[in-house]
């Protein structure tokens, strides 16, 4: 299997130009329906050879996005009578994340129980190959979809599907609707996974209100509305905030560095559990008076330092910001419009348990400022 080859888009784009505006519109709306639709003959093609079993992916730590997207796949697997696991690494640590798994039940499994001597087709979403959550775990992959700028690596082999939608999960209902799928009246499946895509559509786009919102997702909230249900997505979307964030947060503020409308926010050294309070405190400062790019970050179970990146500013890419970020120190990053995340290992330089309270925080000092003076560098660089 090959990628849809894009090619030709840039030189249809300027012929349309060259033509009239109008004539830009068409052949943007043609590109983007010969595109879907080439998708969609190679999917129909995997799944009329009727893979015994598939596995389906997603990366570390699912968000609602990853998780409505998994379920939203799966059920289309379902009503092509194919059975299909999902498989997870990491925790479920974001209260509206436990929520969403305890309300929904998409019957995650954990990735150590991955077998590939059982699967005939392995299926990723909201991510690519490189930040699959696999541990320990290899894995080919045949089926990519993702909606995030990161591409796969050049040698891959699989179909890779990105309509560059605001969501993985309206990324998946796109493709679902044009396979002529139709989710039924009460059903209790139907229902939850219809939910389930809502919330990943929701949460991924500030509620539809993200400037890399589109049509994918409009269109998949109006069809999925009245399949929903009413009380569980209240209570995922309304999630409750522990009062341990409340307090980390409001002390964390205090000590916040804004420079040129760049603010930088250090959150001290956290359990891995509370990690998302990294990307709910970033998610927060954005909304500051004259702030228009928030950074946050924090040490997490002493051994590493993951940071969340928001921007309103269209100067700054936020993908290639938080791989540099990460990159700098040999780890990761990446993201979409508008928002990212970097992480890299201290290696050598962590922080032990051992440690006394006075060396913690006397080593939490040093990290904090070195990584404000690195971001306020690397942002100020790049923009």
């Amino acid at each position: 299997m090959s990628n849809v080859n894009d090619n030709d888009e840039e030189k249809f784009f300027v012929f349309g130009w060259r033509e009239s505006n109008l004539e830009l519109i068409i052949s943007k709306e043609w590109l983007k329906e010969k595109k879907i639709n080439s998708y969609l003959t190679k999917i129909k093609k995997i799944l009329e050879n009727k893979p015994k079993r598939v596995s389906i992916f997603t990366h570390a730590n699912p968000d609602p996005d990853a998780i409505g997207s998994m379920m939203g796949f799966q059920w289309i697997l379902y009503k092509y009578e194919i059975e299909s696991d999902l498989f997870y690494l990491g925790e479920f640590a974001h209260p509206q994340n436990q929520a969403m798994v305890n309300l929904l039940d998409p019957g995650l499994a954990r990735v150590v129980n991955y077998d590939s001597e059982i699967y005939d087709l392995n299926v990723l979403v909201d991510t690519v190959p490189n930040h699959a959550g696999l541990g320990d775990k290899t894995c080919t992959f045949d089926l990519v979809i993702d909606h995030h700028k990161e591409t796969v690596d050049p040698d891959f082999k699989g179909l890779f599907v990105n309509l560059k939608a605001g969501s993985a999960s309206g990324t998946v209902c796109a493709l679902l609707f044009k396979l002529g799928l139709e989710f039924e009246p009460d059903v209790e499946t139907d229902s939850r996974v219809a939910t389930a895509l809502m919330v990943g559509i929701a949460t991924d786009t500030d509620n539809l209100m993200s400037a890399d919102s589109s049509e994918y997702e409009f269109a998949a909230w109006a069809k999925l509305f009245p399949y929903r249900n009413i009380a569980a997505m209240a209570k995922i979307i309304s999630w409750e905030r522990p009062k341990l964030w409340v307090d980390i947060e409001a002390e964390a503020a205090k000590s916040s560095q804004t420079v040129e409308g760049i603010a930088v926010v250090g959150l001290g050294i956290i359990p891995k559990k509370h990690r998302d309070i990294i990307a709910d405190m970033a998610s927060q400062m954005i909304q500051w008076e004259n702030v228009s790019t928030a950074v946050a970050f924090a040490v997490v179970d002493g051994n590493r330092i993951e940071g969340s990146v928001r921007s309103k500013n269209a100067s700054i890419n936020v993908s290639l910001t938080c791989q540099e970020l990460g990159q700098e120190r040999s780890g990761s990053g990446g993201g979409k419009l508008g928002k990212g995340a970097y992480s890299y290992d201290l290696a050598g330089a962590s922080i032990s348990d051992d440690d006394d309270d006075e060396t913690k925080q006397k080593t939490w000092d040093l990290f904090n400022d070195k990584e404000k003076k690195r971001i306020f560098r690397i942002i100020k660089n790049g923009s």
